[in-house]
């Protein structure tokens, strides 16, 4: 490995060669131990870095994935002798020590082993950039980070050397073009390792006889070499070796030959074999560790990432990739079919009584539901594209129900006429979702003796498949119902077992669920905690079941009353299902319960108030004898005391426990009640009512000042979706947002009316799609797809486009731009209650083309070639290309105006090919969309939160120690490619950069970025703000070249997601300003922050402060670039801001004024000196004339001796004269400060020491994070 650090280790270890070994520093979190491997025949030793509470199998898979060990995968580890069991921790090994040496045993193989060491060579073999052949779609879990750095680690370097500026990613950068979508994947990407062999596959010779399995033969293989050799390889438990086998003769006995060789390990056969093999092996292995070690391991605890736009790797052939199934399974794969449910259950049911328990329990749990989710996601698709048979085939298909490698499946759809009263479909499709939001919510109560099924929901070809692990025994034939709990059989009849009501009444709590009484469908009256709709039910198994968790939250009654029904020109709401969300509920009680905190408070302050006084007239009654007035002040002055220290402290004195407040979940549904409960339900249906008021007055009204203020700045759609959702806001008030927005008339929130309006319509894109892919063929899937996407965003190319196979005669034929602009108003308004605007549409894919394609393809899981896609008119194009080669011919040499031609005739080129903007081969896949019901480490997020907190406190190592526990606690849980370990990083890498540690804080930054990349999207706004944050460090660094590649990479990106003028992309801008500065490069870095100040100046208006800033940083931009007249004015423009806005006596005000007037005397000054040099130019042009004049009568040598000498006397004063006035490029940043203050021998001014303050001011929005 090329960096052997704690921060690299992989699984929590890391693999170093002997001399490479440091000495491993405890970061206060835990002790590491630092073990030396004897490796077998010789081979040398290695170390390796482990924690004590690893298993022995952990640090076995660290040797593996090591490069200087990859060649054993058959082995044991031995200490004093004795073998190591796999799963006992290190730390428990009797007599280990944080030095011990272990010994590597080789082990015979047995066919599993040697299937193991077999694929693990052709992983080797495949690179980083493996293809698997179980990805549901196209370059799953890419990151770009070693492809944007360029695998080159820059030296730090003091950009104060530079003499000028050097050539930077952003030299000759327009700022003024879009990004272009064939960028969207890096350049140089280097996907294609070093070939080792031609081929490497089973041989056609098994598998072996009975006769020879007895003998130890496991496998046969044949290679092909580079050097066009074929050989056969039979593996046996003791090794590999070269065999006596053709393709017509079978002798799997060893050759005796000069290719003879035998060897444990295949890859030192190899090496032997073929001396090509061994130099090219080598090559690989380089061309592997250049990259970081989170870039090349597998994603296995978190849904893969897929980028929306790719670039796909030509399809190569390979003999054994249709034989890895049996490599990785073996051939009894099918009869071992899991038992998802079991496996569930039983790792719920692991001890948890002690920390690492608990730690264990949830890794468990975690890779247990990433595996059910990766087999439900292929078996959904095996469903809807028919591959699998119907339980109940004479049934309608809606009501299909399907099983499937142990997991059961059903559709989204109401085949049972259960919502019917609700909306049909239509709220059978949100009921999953909700269904699946409920078993998360249970999932992270986490209540002993509850349990709920794996549950996965898919969408794929506009169908939604629910994926349920299977209840024992739901199958058999039963005499009585199985459901003791809730409704049966969506029924009146109601259960209420005892033991269920009991455990319930623990989550129920949690959840501030209300119990509450509805009638059993007999007269009487039965208590329940959830809906009357959600079962409860007794498996075979005995362990007791919680099914249909829809309704965990209560009816959005203010919605349901006001918005649904169908009025003012609005359609009726498609379904009754307005639920609230439980973020909301959450939100709400933590309300009130402050709420009711400050009452309580004000009554016992209200209580001291009363004392006191009572105590005051006591105190009068006994004034008249002075020894008891004595007394009695001294007496009162205590128990003044006492309640003065009662009245501070009176919210201490709160008891929060007695506090209730719960929500029934069964208010204003159709569950029945019995009239003797009629009050109860009517004061808990006020309860559920005000928390929806909550939401329609309170939350969302807060969320738009969240948004005013910038605490939160949403990029695309899904930032919004997920703001909302945080704040408990449901995706049908998008429009009520959106009205919000605009009638403030903030232009802090026109980007969020924009974003509003965009969701809406990405949203209703989606339904539209949804719904023309369903049923239809896969053969003309990417013609839909392609024919949609020209009517929403290719019209101006072409105005009537037809689909290519319209003589089908499938319903998507018919779409026209106008017909599905129609149906897309029309779907906003029935979804979100909002007019469209009747040229949105238009003018959105006319400004913001890209950044809608792409929230289109992500949320209908649509993959498609990273190309320059032509959105305009031929007849523009070609005028484009003329005015691109006329600027080309006035320019001719410049090399930026070539590649800016080349790319227009490249694009002109394509589109002549074209009718439309999309076309079917456009489309490269299909993706399911997936949600699953994973869970979440509430150990670890608790400590992250107290660490944070500490920190937030000043209690500095407190904090960073709970950090540090809690990244080892997620590492542990989640794995390190996971999101919330992301976000450990992430906050670590912050901490340690504030705390001057730059290394640790940068090694902590890359792997925040690979992480976000390949398990939310490399274009996902976390990851472009991880990029940013990377750049800052990598600046702070010394490494600024480095930085501004990291820049750029997030700036094209920004302008891909969003567009152009984005509020929080002024932060990006300025950054590169600063640092382009820094390397001297003035001319770019103007152009940067000019960018910024429009950015601000379209988000705050004309007048305001930030914009002040942005003049004010402006004008020394313009200083430094020697540009002094337009510094003047733009810090005359802050001056006059500052003044009108904060005031005369303002800081702010001050230092502008200051610098403004150092600025004017500076230009006068310059004005002055040029008028003189141009006097002294004048003057030495006429001594030069008589010079010449006067070598006129001299002889021809004399003359052309004193014409030299007065053309470089002539030289030598203009040359003074230009380093006088002009650009003060030639001049240090500290010097040409005090240029600036008119100061040159005192060094910096006050005036210079003030700039440099007002800079950090000026940029204090722009560096927030």
């Amino acid at each position: 490995m090329a960096d052997h650090t704690p921060e690299q280790t992989v699984p929590d270890t890391a693999v170093a060669t002997e001399q490479d070994a440091q000495p491993i520093e405890d970061a206060g979190a835990e002790e590491f131990y630092q073990i030396t491997i004897n490796l077998p025949n010789k081979g040398g030793k290695v170390q390796v870095i482990a924690s004590p509470r690893e298993a022995i199998q952990d640090v076995r898979q660290s040797i593996i994935e090591s490069t200087e060990t990859c060649m054993h995968s058959c082995f044991s580890l031995a200490f004093n002798g004795n073998k190591l069991n796999d799963f006992m921790e290190l730390g428990d090994v009797e007599g280990i020590t944080p030095d011990s040496e272990l010994d590597l045993i080789l082990n015979n193989y047995t066919e599993r082993e040697a299937r193991v060491h077999v694929n693990r060579l052709r992983d080797l073999l495949a690179g980083p950039a493996k293809l698997n052949v179980n990805a549901v779609g196209i370059d799953p879990a890419m990151s770009f980070l070693s492809t944007v750095s360029g695998h080159v680690e820059e030296t730090p370097v003091d950009n104060s050397t530079y003499e000028t500026a050097p050539a930077t990613v952003f030299s000759h950068f327009d700022l003024n073009a879009s990004s272009a979508l064939s960028d969207f994947v890096p350049k140089g990407l280097e996907r294609t390792p070093v070939q080792c062999v031609k081929s490497i596959a089973l041989s056609g010779w098994n598998p072996p006889p009975h006769h020879l399995r007895l003998r130890g033969d496991l496998m046969y293989l044949i290679v092909t070499t580079l050097e066009g050799e074929t050989v056969q390889i039979t593996s046996t438990a003791t090794g590999f070796h070269v065999n006596k086998s053709t393709s017509n003769h079978f002798d799997p006995t060893p050759r005796q030959d000069s290719k003879a060789a035998s060897e444990h390990s295949l890859i030192v056969l190899l090496e032997k074999v073929s001396p090509m093999f061994a130099a090219n092996f080598k090559k690989l292995q380089e061309f592997i560790t250049c990259r970081h070690m989170l870039e090349v391991i597998p994603v296995t605890t978190a849904q893969p990432a897929y980028p929306w736009a790719i670039q796909p790797a030509p399809h190569t052939f390979d003999p054994t990739r249709p034989s890895e199934a049996y490599l990785n399974y073996g051939t009894e794969s099918v009869d071992s079919l899991r038992d998802w449910n079991d496996e569930l259950q039983s790792h719920r049911e692991l001890p948890r009584t002690s920390l690492q328990e608990r730690v264990m329990r949830d890794r468990f749990l975690n890779k247990i539901n990433a595996d059910f989710a990766e087999a439900a996601v292929r078996g959904a698709m095996d469903v809807v594209n028919g591959n699998v048979v119907a339980l109940n085939p004479l049934e309608p298909e809606e009501s299909h129900m399907y099983v499937y490698n142990n997991i059961f499946f059903s559709k989204g759809f109401d085949g049972r006429n259960t919502f019917e009263k609700l909306g049909g479909d239509d709220a059978a499709h949100v009921a999953t979702g909700k269904d699946l939001e409920g078993v998360r919510t249970l999932n992270g109560v986490d209540v002993e003796g509850l349990y709920t099924l794996g549950t996965v929901v898919v969408d794929y070809k506009g169908v939604r498949v629910v994926a349920q692990s299977i209840v024992p025994g739901i199958f058999r034939q039963q005499e009585e119902s199985s459901i003791v709990y809730g409704s049966v059989d969506n029924g009146p009849l109601v259960k209420s077992d005892e033991k269920f009501h009991q455990i319930l009444g623990q989550a129920a709590k949690a959840l501030h669920m209300a119990e509450h009484a509805v009638d059993n469908g007999e007269g009487k009256s039965t208590n329940l905690w959830t809906s009357f709709d959600t079962k409860g039910l007794l498996g075979a198994d005995g362990r007791r079941y919680l099914l249909d968790l829809y309704r965990l939250n209560p009816v959005d009654i203010e919605f349901l009353e006001n918005d649904v029904a169908a009025k003012d020109g609005m359609p009726e709401y498609p379904h009754k299902l307005t639920l609230m969300r439980p973020e909301l509920m959450l939100l709400y009680w933590e309300h009130k319960l402050r709420a009711w905190i400050q009452e309580r408070a004000l009554e016992i302050k209200k209580r001291a108030d009363e004392k006191k006084a009572l105590a005051g007239e006591s105190e009068d009654k006994n004034a008249e004898d002075k020894s008891t007035e004595d007394k009695t002040a001294e007496e009162s002055k205590e128990d003044v005391d006492g309640e003065t220290a009662a009245e501070s402290n009176a919210e201490d004195d709160v008891n929060i426990l007695d506090f209730d407040l719960s929500f029934n979940v069964d208010a204003f549904t159709s569950a029945q009640t019995l009239e003797e409960d009629a009050d109860v339900k009517a004061e808990q249906e006020n309860t559920v009512r005000d928390a929806s008021k909550f939401l329609r007055e309170n939350v969302i009204a807060v969320l738009l000042q969240d948004f005013t203020a910038y605490i939160v700045s949403p990029i695309d759609g899904g930032s919004l979706t997920k703001a909302m959702h945080r704040r408990g806001i449901n995706m049908r008030y998008l429009g009520r947002i959106a009205n919000l927005a605009k009638e403030s008339n903030e232009p802090a929130l026109v980007h969020i009316h924009y974003l509003a309006i965009q969701e809406m319509v990405v949203r209703s894109v989606k339904r539209i799609i949804r719904k023309a892919l369903r049923g239809l063929p896969t053969t003309h899937v990417p013609d839909c797809v392609a024919h949609i996407l020209n009517c929403l965003l290719g019209q101006e190319v072409n105005a009537k486009p037809m689909a290519t196979l319209v003589e089908d005669g499938y319903t998507y034929t018919t779409f026209t731009p106008e017909s599905l602009r129609e149906s897309i108003q029309a779907e906003v308004l029935l979804r979100y209650r909002f007019q469209l605007p009747e040229n949105f549409i238009k003018t959105m894919a006319k400004e913001k083309k890209i950044p809608l394609l792409r929230d289109v393809c992500l949320r209908s899981g649509i993959q498609v070639e990273a190309r320059d896609y032509i959105f305009t008119p031929l007849a523009s194009e070609t005028a484009a290309e003329t005015s691109v080669e006329s600027a080309v011919t006035a320019a001719a040499g410049k090399k930026v105006n070539k590649e800016k031609s080349d790319k227009q005739a490249r694009k002109i080129a394509k589109s002549k090919k074209r009718q439309t903007t999309f076309e079917p081969n456009d489309i490269l896949t299909l993706l399911p969309l997936v949600k699953q019901a994973s869970t979440r480490s509430n150990y670890a997020d608790e400590a992250f939160e107290a660490g944070k907190t500490s920190l937030a406190q000043g209690h500095r190592q407190l904090g960073l120690e709970l950090l540090l526990e809690s990244l080892a606690l997620h590492e542990q849980t989640y794995g390190f490619l996971h999101p919330e370990t992301a976000r450990c990083y992430q906050a670590l890498a912050m901490i340690y950069y504030h705390s001057d540690d730059k290394e640790v804080a940068l090694e902590f930054q890359r792997k925040a970025v690979i992480v976000s990349e390949r398990t939310l999207g490399v274009d996902s706004p976390e990851a472009l703000h991880n990029y940013l944050n990377l750049g800052l460090f990598e600046h702070a660094s010394g490494r600024t070249l480095t930085a501004l590649k990291y820049l750029k990479h997030a700036i094209q990106y920004w302008d891909l997601i969003y567009g152009k003028n984005h509020p929080d992309s002024s932060t990006a801008d300025n950054n590169v300003a600063v640092m382009l500065q820094s390397l001297r490069d003035f001319e770019t870095s103007c152009s940067f922050f000019e960018r910024a100040k429009e950015t601000q100046q379209l988000a705050h208006g004309q007048e305001h402060v930030i914009l002040a800033n942005c003049h004010h940083v402006l004008a020394k931009a313009y200083a430094l670039k020697g540009d002094f007249e337009t510094s003047v004015k733009e810090e005359q423009l802050a001056y006059d801001m500052y003044l009108k806005l904060v005031g005369a006596e303002d800081m702010r005000t001050k230092e502008a004024e200051a610098w403004l007037q150092e600025l004017k005397n500076t230009v006068e000054f310059t004005n002055h000196q040029a008028l003189y040099e141009k006097a002294a130019i004048e003057q030495q042009q006429q001594q030069q004339q008589q010079a010449l004049h006067k070598a006129t009568s001299l002889s021809a040598t004399a003359a052309a001796a004193a014409t030299k000498v007065a053309l470089a006397e002539a030289a030598i004063r203009a040359a003074n004269a230009e380093a006088q006035v002009g650009s003060k490029g030639h001049l240090s940043l500290n010097e040409l400060m005090d240029y600036i203050n008119n100061n040159p021998a005192k060094g910096p001014s006050a005036a210079g020491s003030k700039a440099k303050k007002g800079k950090a001011n000026a940029s204090k929005r722009g560096n927030k994070k």
